[in-house]
């Protein structure tokens, strides 16, 4: 091999390096928010017609959640799989399965609080910033409802 050639193939190993560090950056950020689609397709799913007294349109809330982190998920080349009935996750279900107004408020507040814990985790570990911003809005929302939910229930949204 000539010298050029040697310097060229340098050249381009120092050139790849970053681009796959950022192609795996990419990759981890699609893995973190496509459990976060579940979940707010999860959410929209059991809170469609049942949503409790006094509270925003939390189905809707997570129509537009969901649809947010599928975009910034396209952006990225990646798509999630539509929910069934039969993904939801524990706190969704308990919601479905609630028997009276005050279960459902109830369970309205354990799956807020769950998906701020859930958002603030994915926050932490996101690193694109368009992605980073989608999500910590999301946060704000949930957050948002968690205090209203407890407010309704009589809790402190808190914790105190």
């Amino acid at each position: 091999m000539r010298r050029r050639e040697l310097l060229l193939a340098g050249a381009a190993a120092v050139l790849a390096r970053p681009a796959a560090a950022a192609a795996a950056t990419l990759a981890h950020d699609g893995d973190v928010i496509e459990p976060l689609i579940a979940r707010e397709e999860a959410a929209r799913f059991v809170y469609r017609g049942a949503v409790p007294r006094g509270a925003h349109d939390l189905a809707e809330h997570a129509r537009e959640h969901a649809a947010a982190l599928r975009t910034q998920l396209q952006a990225l080349g990646r798509y999630a799989p539509p929910l069934s009935a039969g993904d939801l996750d524990p706190l969704a279900r308990r919601f479905e399965e609630a028997s009276t107004a005050q279960a459902r408020l109830d369970a309205a507040v354990a799956l807020e609080a769950d998906l701020v814990t859930t958002y603030r985790a994915a926050v932490e570990q996101l690193t694109q910033p368009g992605i980073l911003q989608t999500a910590a809005t999301i946060l704000a929302g949930h957050a948002q409802q968690h205090a209203i939910l407890a407010r309704l229930a009589g809790q402190d949204p808190f914790g105190g």
